[in-house]
């Protein structure tokens, strides 16, 4: 068909039908648009229930595994005479073939006069003469390096107190001193963790998150020992 031969009318009416065919296919587009999020919405609305009941099912099995275990701490406790104060505990079974941690995660933090504690030890810092034990300085500047939350780290605390004593100066020493005694530890989340003992005498970790299932069912099968 050679368009430039076609009548005005006819001209048009192709360019309405091509109008309409577009308008048919953007239509039937949109169909299949709004059918693709019916979709999507009903199918993470039934996923996230069943997220919402494993998260529940966690929760509820830590809960009772901590509560399980709070006769074996108070019996531990008496035959041994020690007060349990550690931020975790691993119980295994005779065999050594199960093990089962729980304990819970500690927030480094301080209260505000940690500040002085602080102030104390730079003072000492500013007062270090040019050619005097320069390492020194730096190696205190890094110490006492904040971590994103603004607080010190516990860890970088107890190395500063040790080179205090080897240093034996009274401004460092008192500083460290007070930094140690405004550390106010809160406790934050608690865990479990399980592991059991496959046939080549390996302890291997159980899979307790979603990510971690996947990822052991792509990987190779461990069987355990009985």
């Amino acid at each position: 068909m050679d368009f430039n031969n076609l009548t005005n009318e006819e001209k048009e009416a192709i360019r309405k039908a091509v109008l309409e065919e577009e308008k048919a296919k953007e239509a039937k587009r949109k169909e299949k648009i709004k059918e693709y999020k019916g979709i999507v919405d009903e199918t993470v609305k039934e996923n996230f229930t069943k997220v919402e009941k494993l998260a529940e099912t966690l929760k509820n099995t830590k809960l009772e595994i901590f509560k399980s275990f709070e006769a074996i701490l108070e019996l531990k406790e008496e035959l041994y005479g020690i007060k349990e104060t550690q931020r975790s505990h691993t119980f295994t079974t005779s065999d050594g073939n199960f093990s089962i941690i729980i304990g819970h995660r500690i927030i480094d933090s301080f209260d505000d006069t940690v500040h002085s504690g602080i102030a104390k030890v730079k003072d000492y810092i500013s007062k270090l003469t040019t050619n005097e034990q320069p390492e020194l300085e730096k190696l205190i500047d890094l110490l006492l390096k904040k971590d994103k939350n603004g607080n010190l780290k516990a860890s970088r605390v107890l190395e500063l107190e040790a080179i205090a004593n080897e240093n034996g100066n009274e401004t460092l020493l008192e500083g460290v001193k007070i930094i140690k005694e405004a550390y106010k530890p809160s406790k934050s989340s608690t865990y479990v963790e399980a592991y059991y003992k496959d046939k080549m005498g390996k302890m291997v970790s159980v899979p307790l998150s979603i990510t971690s299932v996947i990822e052991e069912r792509n990987g190779e099968d461990k069987e355990r020992t009985n």
